[in-house]
C-alpha cells in the first residue's frame, strides 16, 4: 500500500510539472554543475524511485533518503534550495523538497538534514589529503578570480580558478552579503589548490551570489571571497513573491483587443480567436469568437457616457445577458495593441499579461478547464 502511495505522489509531481503556462511554453533544461571532487565528472540525471516499506507513513511520499545516489546535507541559516540545486538536471526544487518533506521550499529549517541529489557538493565522497608537513603549516591563496563579473541566468557561464598552497583547499557558496556569517558545510569536499572549474551555470535568481575559496594547513586556514552579480536573461513581466527569481521563457506578444465594461473586461486573442470575460469577481472564463462579419451585433442603445460593445465582443456581451449581466455597459471602445504574455515560472499556472495604457494582469487558469481567476496588479 505504501508503495502505491509513493508511486501516486511521485506521478502528482510530475503531472505538475508537465502542464504548460501558455500556449507557447518551453521548457529550457538547466546546465551542467561544477562538482569540486577529484575527477571533476558530470553527475547523472536523477531518477526518483519508489521507496521500500517502512512503519512511518510519511516515508509514502518523504523518501529522499532512499533515493540512489543521494546525500545528506546540513541546512544552514540564509541557505536556498534552487542555488543548493543550481545546474542539477532532470528534477526541480519543489521535487526535492517534497520528496524531503519540506512544506515550504523558500523556509529551510536551519541545522536540519536534507538529501540531496548527485551533482550537488554534498554528494561526494573524496578523502581529505592527509597533513604530510605537519611541523609547516602554510596556507595561502595566491590567485583567486572569475571569468566575469556579471552573468545571465540563461545562455552565459562563468569559471572559477584558483592556485594556493595548503593541505586541502574547499570552494563553496556563502550568503550574498558579506556581513552575513559563513561557515564551511559540514559534507563540503576538498577540491584541487590549483585548478579552473567547468562552467558554471543554471543560476535561479537575479542578484550577488557569494563564493569562497579556502585553503587549510594544519591550524592554519586562509579564505578569499568572489561576488558575483546574476542578472536575468528575460525581462519580466510581473514580480515574484520572495526570492527575485528570474523568467524561464522570454516575454511573447500577441495582438489582442481590449475593452473595459462597468464591471470587467474582455480580452481577444488574434492567436487562438478566443475571447476571454474577466468579471468584477475576479473570475476568468473562455468563450470562442464565431463572430464572421456581417452578422448582426447588439441593437441595445448605451446610456450617455458608454458604449455598446460590437462584433464578437456584442455578441458574448449578449449571451451573458447584456446590459444585465456580470459586465454591465462598455465604458470604452475597443482598443488593439500588442500584449506582452509571460509564465511567472516554470511550474505555475499563473501568466502575466500586459494590458494597454500601463495595466498588467496576472491570470490563472485552472488546467483542464476553460476557466481562471484573474487580478490587475498593475
Amino acid at each position: 500500500m505504501k508503495l502505491k502511495i509513493a508511486l501516486a505522489g511521485l506521478l502528482l509531481l510530475a503531472g505538475t510539472a508537465a502542464v504548460a503556462q501558455s500556449p507557447a511554453a518551453t521548457r529550457t533544461p538547466l546546465g551542467p554543475l561544477f562538482v569540486p571532487s577529484a575527477t571533476f565528472t558530470a553527475a547523472p540525471t536523477p531518477v526518483i524511485t519508489p521507496t521500500p516499506d517502512a512503519d512511518d507513513p510519511r516515508i509514502g511520499v518523504c523518501s529522499a533518503p532512499f533515493q540512489p545516489g543521494w546525500t545528506p546535507y546540513r541546512l544552514y541559516r540564509h541557505d536556498r534550495l534552487a542555488d543548493l540545486l543550481v545546474g542539477v538536471e532532470g528534477i526541480t526544487v519543489a521535487q526535492v523538497a517534497a520528496l524531503n518533506c519540506l512544506d515550504d521550499p523558500s523556509a529551510l529549517p536551519a541545522g536540519a538534514v536534507i538529501w540531496l541529489p548527485p551533482g550537488t557538493a554534498a554528494s561526494l565522497a573524496h578523502p581529505a589529503p592527509e597533513d604530510v608537513s605537519p611541523d609547516d603549516d602554510r596556507a595561502e591563496i595566491f590567485a583567486f578570480y572569475a571569468s566575469a563579473e556579471t552573468v545571465r541566468n540563461e545562455g552565459q557561464s562563468v569559471t572559477f580558478s584558483w592556485r594556493a598552497t595548503g593541505t586541502a583547499a574547499y570552494f563553496y557558496i556563502c550568503p550574498p552579503r558579506p556581513e552575513l556569517t559563513c561557515e564551511r558545510p559540514l559534507d563540503a569536499q576538498p577540491v584541487p589548490l590549483e585548478y579552473t572549474t567547468p562552467p558554471i551555470t543554471g543560476f535561479r535568481y537575479a542578484g550577488p551570489v557569494r563564493y569562497r575559496l579556502e585553503v587549510v594547513d594544519g591550524d592554519t586556514r586562509t579564505t578569499k571571497d568572489l561576488r558575483l552579480e546574476v542578472v536575468c536573461t528575460h525581462e519580466a513581466l510581473g514580480e515574484v513573491a520572495g526570492n527575485p527569481a528570474c523568467p524561464l521563457q522570454a516575454v511573447e506578444y500577441i495582438f489582442v483587443a481590449w475593452q473595459p465594461f462597468e464591471r470587467g473586461v474582455m480580452l481577444w486573442l488574434s492567436n487562438t480567436r478566443q475571447i476571454w470575460v474577466m468579471t468584477g469577481d475576479h473570475r476568468l472564463r473562455i468563450v470562442d469568437d464565431d463572430y464572421q462579419e456581417g452578422d448582426p451585433t447588439p441593437a441595445a442603445v448605451a446610456p450617455d457616457g458608454l458604449e455598446t460593445p460590437k462584433r464578437g465582443f456584442g455578441r458574448v456581451w449578449e449571451l451573458l445577458g447584456g446590459a444585465d449581466g456580470p459586465l454591465g455597459w462598455a465604458t470604452g471602445d475597443e482598443y488593439g495593441y500588442d500584449a506582452g504574455w509571460q509564465p511567472a515560472g516554470q511550474y505555475s499556472y499563473t501568466t502575466y499579461v500586459g494590458g494597454p495604457f500601463g495595466i498588467q494582469y496576472a491570470i490563472t487558469l485552472i488546467p483542464g478547464t476553460r476557466t481562471g481567476y484573474w487580478v490587475q496588479i498593475r
